[in-house]
């Protein structure tokens, strides 16, 4: 049956490093497509010592009542791998073992946007941690097929982050994290700022950190606006350390402020068959091509929105 999920609305980008190896390949026409090469097979990565994994990504194809963009979606799973502690009965006894358990999260790519849509699961870890482990999954295969550095990122509501300057006495730092001109259109001018430093200093990202010790810091619509409007589509990320509400200090951040969208999900619908990982298969009371492009249309709908 159908259910509704939450999905993160993420991005990613593509920063070109500067020293190119005689190997590399050029960005594809389509150049969010470069994701591709990390998608491919059920491959397994490493993230902070915990491994993870992309399994079963394919082309979401058209339905006959739903019609979808060829080689646009693609759609499959990203897990963690989790240790979990089996207790087992013998005669006399109980034998502790370990096992694997791999956490799934239902994953959908769109290369043309660069969007990642991601199930939201906290047995998978927080959102920031999920957008790491997507980062750290795409980084070495796109870099090393296209000397190109891969960034994951949350999109967020730009209101949300003036809220909360309204709505508090003191701000005691601000802090505004932008990765380099890429291939998104975002705001122009801050674009063309952080372009004319890139040809300056050739880095990934920049990092404006704004402090006052008393609380008294001033945050201007402009051009922090324009900065806000760049991080609001998947281009950085954004933080607020302001006075608590019993005391002390409370910092905000984007990563906590992420859009999500509700979706109807197939209850039923498993990873592709021969899976690397060992999830097991679960008969779908659908054809998958049929419900994943009824959920691709929706999700393409409340994104328009």
């Amino acid at each position: 049956m159908d259910d509704k999920k939450d999905f993160l609305v993420l991005r990613y980008s593509l920063v070109e490093e500067p020293q190119h190896s005689i190997t590399v390949e050029p960005l594809p026409g389509v150049k969010g497509r470069a994701a591709l090469v990390a998608l491919q097979g059920d491959r397994e990565f490493q993230l902070n010592g915990v491994y993870y994994g992309f399994l079963g990504f394919a082309d979401v194809k058209s339905s006959p009542n739903t019609l979808i963009e060829s080689e646009r979606f693609f759609i499959g799973k990203v897990a963690r791998l989790k240790q979990a502690h089996v207790g087992k009965k013998i005669p006399g006894d109980i034998v502790e073992t370990r096992e694997d358990d791999w956490i799934p999260l239902l994953t959908i790519f769109d290369v043309i946007g660069q969007y990642i849509f991601v199930r939201k699961d906290y047995r998978f870890g927080t959102p920031e941690q999920t957008m790491r482990a997507l980062q750290a999954g795409l980084r070495e295969p796109i870099m090393a097929n296209f000397n190109h550095r891969a960034f994951v990122e949350a999109c967020t509501r730009k209101e949300k982050f003036w809220e909360i300057v309204a709505e508090h006495k003191r701000i005691y730092k601000l802090e505004l994290r932008l990765i380099s001109p890429n291939i998104l259109e975002t705001n122009l001018r801050a674009r063309d700022a952080l372009a004319a430093m890139k040809d300056l200093f050739q880095q990934d990202q920049v990092v404006i950190t704004l402090n006052n010790e008393s609380g008294d810091l001033t945050v201007p619509k402009m051009p922090v606006a324009d900065y806000l409007e760049y991080i609001e589509e998947g281009e950085g990320a954004w933080a607020l350390t302001t006075e608590g509400r019993q005391g002390g200090k409370k910092t905000y951040s984007s990563s906590d402020n992420i859009d999500t969208i509700a979706v109807n999900v197939l209850e039923e619908r498993t990873a592709s068959e021969g899976s690397q990982l060992g999830f097991s298969e679960v008969p779908s009371t659908r054809d998958s091509y049929v419900s994943d492009a009824e959920m691709i249309a929706e999700i393409v709908q409340k994104v328009g929105k």
